[in-house]
């Protein structure tokens, strides 16, 4: 039983180590969230979200009506 709270122990003195040696680290730019992407992603996440807008305009006029699907 000590044999294994030895082990055990020692595994999260290994493991302590391993992240207070990450807590020192800064990351490279903090400039915010929004930095981070390129025009290309820009232009393709705004065109997502244009397309998800349209999505659900089109679903709140068939709901409510205002908009009628042809039938055959």
């Amino acid at each position: 039983m000590d044999e294994d709270l030895d082990s055990l122990r020692e595994k999260s003195a290994r493991a302590s180590t391993v992240y207070d040696d990450l807590e020192g680290e800064e990351p490279e730019s903090s400039d915010g969230f929004f930095s981070r992407y390129t025009p290309v992603q820009w232009l393709i996440l705004a065109l997502l979200l244009f397309l998800d807008v349209v999505a659900l305009a089109f679903v709140i006029l068939v709901v409510t009506g205002n908009f009628s699907l042809p039938q055959a």
